[in-house]
């Protein structure tokens, strides 16, 4: 009778193993996909940070000559588009409309832990007076 209660005793422990060692599984896999989405988020992040700024220096290019390129690379430090190794590219077109204004399209996009993002924004610029 002994061994029996031993036996049973053996597959409590192996079931409450196997359960601690999915759970640490489990953890394990939020902890991994939680950082690559702090990843992906610091990317967007810093991909808003170089769009606003590119939409700053052609306004400042319109107001000082009066128009825009039609196309145009990063206005900004070229140091601007390195950061925590990631490397973005940053496009824009601008097309004026008959009432004096512009449209501004500032493309940027970036490679980061072997996922590609892209974002695009619009801005309508128009000359301080």
């Amino acid at each position: 009778m002994q061994a029996n209660k031993q036996a049973g005793f053996f597959l409590w422990e192996a079931i409450l193993l196997s359960i601690v060692l999915l759970g640490m599984a489990a953890a394990a896999g939020m902890y991994m996909r939680a950082a690559q989405l702090q990843s992906v988020s610091a990317a967007e992040g810093r991909a808003d940070y170089l769009a606003r700024a590119q939409i700053s220096y052609a306004q400042a290019v319109l107001d000082k000559e009066g128009r825009l390129p039609q196309r145009m690379g990063y206005l900004g430090d070229r140091q601007d588009l390195e950061q925590d190794g990631i490397m973005y590219n940053l496009s824009g077109e601008a097309a004026a409309d008959d009432d004096g204004l512009w449209e501004l399209q500032v493309e940027v996009s970036w490679e980061a832990n072997g996922r590609e993002g892209k974002q695009e924004y619009r801005r309508c610029l128009a000359v301080h007076k």
